[in-house]
């Protein structure tokens, strides 16, 4: 039985490094690409799929990347397994996509070989973890233990901290994620608050430093 595979990434070197570890593996199908999330969305529709490898951050017009493309695929197309290929490697944020419905979670800085492996487990509704990701999935758990409440940010704070330091004012998330301006900003202030900072250039160097960006 063949496993139907299509790819999602914005990046042509990711998407043809993908095709070239599965080219080579048997019971493995790819039945489309897409290079950003209308894309991906569109294809979804049109062609069957039973696993979907995606980027977690791609561009788009119409529909919204993050953690609202994966709930918004766990909606319309339930039967489609998800495994994300990402440059992120933020803990809290893999966790909180791990809760959207992602079964495989791979980092692009991570070995490729593991692609195929990850799509099997998913396929068999399997969680799958990249060697990468669990390494920081791990110091998420010890660091998550000895956090306090107010110091964990939740996942829609996490998803605008990374739109924000991404380059979109509050405006323009507030767009992306179908949300009020003040409800943005106060996520935006709230994360701050939470974390001690006090300017936008300090809430980009955590960005940067707790691989948001």
């Amino acid at each position: 039985m063949l496993i139907r595979v299509m790819l999602a990434d914005d990046h042509p070197l990711i998407l043809l490094g993908e095709r070239q570890v599965l080219s080579t593996e048997l019971g493995i199908s790819l039945v489309g690409e897409a290079h950003n999330t209308d894309e991906l969305l569109d294809l979804l529709a049109t062609v069957a799929c039973d696993v979907l490898v995606t980027d977690f951050a791609m561009p788009s017009e119409r529909n919204a990347d993050g953690l609202v493309m994966l709930g918004t695929i766990r909606r319309r197309f339930p039967n489609v397994r998800i495994v994300v290929l990402t440059m992120l490697d933020n803990a809290a944020l893999l966790q909180s996509m791990r809760d959207a419905g992602a079964l495989g979670l791979l980092s692009k800085r991570g070995d490729m070989a593991e692609l195929p492996v990850a799509i099997v487990s998913a396929f068999q509704h399997r969680p799958f973890l990249g060697k990468a990701v669990q390494k920081e999935m791990e110091v998420f758990g010890i660091a998550r233990s000895a956090a306090s409440p107010a110091q964990v940010l939740s996942p829609r704070e996490i998803e605008v901290i990374r739109l924000y330091v991404g380059g979109m004012c509050v405006s323009e998330i507030a767009q992306h994620l179908h949300r009020s301006i003040k409800t943005i900003s106060t996520h935006k202030h709230s994360a701050m608050e939470k974390l001690g900072i006090r300017s936008d250039a300090e809430l980009y160097h955590y960005a940067v430093q707790n691989g948001l960006a």
